[in-house]
């Protein structure tokens, strides 16, 4: 999936695992521009996907 780094607003890609949980709260850095991202994904059954929120870290 790709998000967009609230910084440098360019298009990063992240990948999830459900293995790692179906609630996941973490802080990366951005590929392009190296701020800190804080992202927060929950799984959703229904739609067999995770939904992501990214807010500056």
């Amino acid at each position: 999936m790709e998000i967009t780094c609230h910084f440098c607003f360019e298009k990063i890609n992240l990948e999830l695992f459900i293995e790692e949980g179906e609630k996941q709260d973490f802080i990366m850095d951005c590929e392009v521009c190296c701020h800190p991202l804080h992202i927060t994904a929950e799984w959703n059954e229904e739609e067999e996907e995770f939904e992501v929120e990214v807010d500056a870290g």
